[in-house]
């Protein structure tokens, strides 16, 4: 690894900040962007060079200094909380895309969902159809397809549902009753997973275009969900078994391709050993 190396972490939040320590403590030198000023202190004390930035139609902030980097990875999700939200990713993208243009990164890593897939009912790999049945499934597949025209390294990370600290999946159907698709599997990843596999596309020279990131593990809702409440010490839901609409997003590519290694490969050992 060239320790001179310089990253731009476009989202330094969830998934974003344990990305960025575990950059710092391998040697790279690390940008980080946040909408929040108080933040800051926070991000100088554990390396990270901070940069405020927020995307909205008002203006268009420079990411000139910013991108003075060899890669950007970009981890904002799109912003389902307000009106605006999803109009202003858009715009977010298109001014990414102008501004990589014109930078000297080499290498972009778009963090994705695995929501661009609708639930169709089979085993999904990087080369199945997609088709995004939420609205932010859709902007991410769009952002996705502008990003691709890039003259650059471009990876598109399509990650399903994330869980770790603060995420704990038991709180998801506590106490729901007759929970509809209780035979439905299950497809997530953890954070650790998470982070170490956007590290291993960082290190790759070969990587491009669209990787998954989900453990191999595919435990049913019903298997998963109530096993995590117990645990939590939450009252149990209840579920309907039934298997109406599914998928089962592969991890293949990443395993074989990248000889990457699941730490979390089985949720349900995870939750018997209570190693949250």
């Amino acid at each position: 690894m060239n320790e001179k190396l310089k990253i731009s972490l476009l989202g330094c939040g969830w998934l974003g900040f344990p990305l960025a320590i575990d950059l710092i403590s391998k040697g790279y030198k690390v940008k980080a962007s946040t909408t929040s000023p108080d933040k800051f202190p926070v991000f100088r004390s554990a390396g990270l060079e901070p940069y405020l930035f927020s995307f909205d139609s008002s203006h268009e902030p420079d990411l000139s200094e910013f991108l003075e980097s060899d890669i950007l990875v970009i981890s904002i999700p799109p912003g389902r909380r307000s009106v605006d939200g999803l109009a202003n990713y858009r715009q977010m993208a298109q001014l990414i895309r102008k501004q990589l243009a014109i930078s000297q990164v080499s290498k972009l890593i778009f963090i994705s969902s695995t929501s661009v897939y609708s639930e169709s009912n089979e085993i999904l790999n990087e080369f199945s159809e997609i088709g995004p049945e939420t609205e932010s499934g859709k902007v991410l597949a769009e952002t996705e397809a502008l990003f691709s025209e890039l003259n650059m390294q471009v990876i598109s990370l399509r990650l399903s549902g994330l869980i770790g600290p603060n995420r704990m999946p038991g709180r998801f159907f506590a106490g729901q009753k007759n929970v509809p698709n209780g035979l439905a599997p299950v497809n997530m990843i953890h954070l650790d997973d998470a982070v170490a596999l956007i590290n291993c596309l960082i290190d790759s020279e070969t990587a491009q275009g669209v990787y998954l990131g989900c453990s191999p593990s595919h435990p049913t809702k019903e298997e998963f969900y109530s096993l995590a409440a117990q645990f939590e010490n939450l009252v149990a839901p209840t579920f309907i078994s039934e298997k109406i609409k599914w998928k089962i997003i592969s991890s293949e590519r990443t395993i074989q391709e990248l000889n990457f290694k699941y730490k979390y490969d089985s949720f349900l050992d995870w939750l018997n050993k209570v190693e949250y």
